[in-house]
């Protein structure tokens, strides 16, 4: 078998591929450079402390996708499929950066207890302070969504590598300084939250320079994007709730054993995010023949990649982490390999899901999907980690297994839909 006929994204000079090559490679980069950080802060911080850092960032990614109430994808629907201006665009999602974030800011304080009680032993400085970065990181995401709607998905990933050394070098300082601890690693995170939107905003201006928010613009975004949020959300708390389960049962050590295993195995996302943000644009601004065509060439060479990327990562999953981590890391292993069955499924069905959300129009059913699959993987959960008393593991097993079948469902709708839709077609 020739490997490289199978890998021609490596090679080719279609479009989209170009882009999404450039995108694995810019990513791939500061997926590295992400990596060197992560074994430091592991092996000198040990899993109970490293978990501590890690259910700040789990904190930090609930508040921005709950609160953002699916707002950046219709955003990125009226402006590629309506073809509304970019000012207008910029503008509103702007706005609704600072209002719904200043709101979500003063519901975490609110809140506070509840959250304590979710995280026990988490300090409650940590929580707020996830909670204050929420204007910032709303406006992150929108920003994201805009730069795909203006096919410049390539340079929104060259700020990531950008920031990912900029993260690394702090590092190292406060190595260097013996100040490496928990408390000054959340605080270089929150620091690198702000920087990265005032750089985002400054980029943005500069392609557009007006900004004029429109409500109306506004009250159609979050029309269209909540039937996508509910499936956002529930996909979020999919991949989110077995962390929060590990927390509130056997605490912050678990979880910092366990989010190695996670890091390791949702590195094969990657590539369909490269691949995503490059094809993304073109699939919904295609017509449905074409949306096909485009998505059935992705799915394939993803699927292709993923299956070769999987295999190797199973293969060294043992040394990998003894060497790069040690030995109080050992037991995220065999999660590890536990997880990439799930991961390649779910990877192969995001553009999948893509095409059926802004191409044909099946944002519920996509809801639906997501709905039971976050209901499977916390019973699964509860089974396993509880029932069981399989602790990480467990986690891990009811992790793949409600990933493989919600990738099942998914997969199986779109090609009854693209049989319809040519049956529809030689009828005609």
């Amino acid at each position: 078998m020739n490997l490289f006929k199978h890998l021609s994204f490596f090679t080719t000079d279609d479009p989209v591929m170009k882009d999404a090559r450039a995108i694995f490679i810019i990513r791939s980069i500061a997926l590295l450079i992400a990596l060197v950080g992560n074994i430091i802060i592991a092996r000198v911080l040990g899993p109970a402390n490293k978990g501590i850092v890690d259910l700040f960032t789990l904190i930090f990614s609930l508040v921005a996708e709950v609160g953002l109430l699916g707002f950046s994808y219709g955003l990125l629907y009226y402006l590629t499929n309506k073809k509304r201006p970019l000012g207008e665009v910029h503008g509103t999602g702007l706005l609704f950066s600072l209002v719904a974030g200043s709101l979500a800011a003063f519901l975490g304080y609110f809140t506070i207890k509840f959250w304590q009680h979710i995280f026990p032993g988490l300090p409650q400085w940590i929580i707020l302070l996830a909670f204050s970065a929420s204007p910032i990181v709303f406006y992150k995401l929108i920003w994201e969504n805009i730069m795909i709607g203006i096919n410049r998905a390539v340079d929104s990933h060259r700020i990531v590598l950008w920031f990912s050394g900029i993260n690394l070098i702090a590092i190292f300082i406060l190595l260097i300084f013996n100040l490496l601890n928990y408390t000054n690693l959340i605080y270089l995170v929150f620091a690198l939250i702000l920087v990265n939107g005032v750089a985002s905003l400054i980029i943005l201006l500069s392609k557009e320079k007006s900004i004029a928010p429109n409500i109306e613009l506004a009250k159609d975004s979050l029309k269209y994007g909540g039937v996508i949020y509910i499936g956002t959300l529930a996909n979020l708390l999919h991949f989110k709730i077995d962390q929060t389960m590990l927390a509130y049962w056997l605490g912050t050590e678990s979880i910092g054993i366990y989010t190695i295993s996670v890091r390791w195995a949702e590195m094969l996302f990657f590539l369909d995010q490269a691949l995503i943000s490059a094809a993304l644009y073109k699939i919904t601004s295609s017509s449905t023949q074409e949306g096909y065509k485009i998505t059935k060439a992705v799915f394939q060479t993803q699927l292709k990649i993923s299956l070769f990327s999987g295999l190797v990562l199973a293969i060294i999953a043992h040394p990998l982490i003894l060497y790069l981590y040690g030995v109080p890391y050992k037991e995220s292993i065999w999660p590890l390999i536990i997880l990439i069955p799930g991961i390649i499924a779910w990877s192969t069905s995001k553009v999948v899901s893509n095409m059926l959300t802004y191409n044909l129009g099946r944002a519920s059913f996509l809801t639906w999907v997501s709905i039971t699959g976050l209901i499977m993987n916390i019973v699964l959960n509860y089974i396993f980690i509880k029932m069981a008393g399989q602790g990480i593991l467990g986690a891990a097993l009811a992790s793949t297994i409600s990933y493989l079948l919600a990738a099942l469902i998914i997969i199986v709708r779109a090609r009854s839909m693209e049989r319809n839709h040519v049956s529809d077609q030689t009828a005609n």
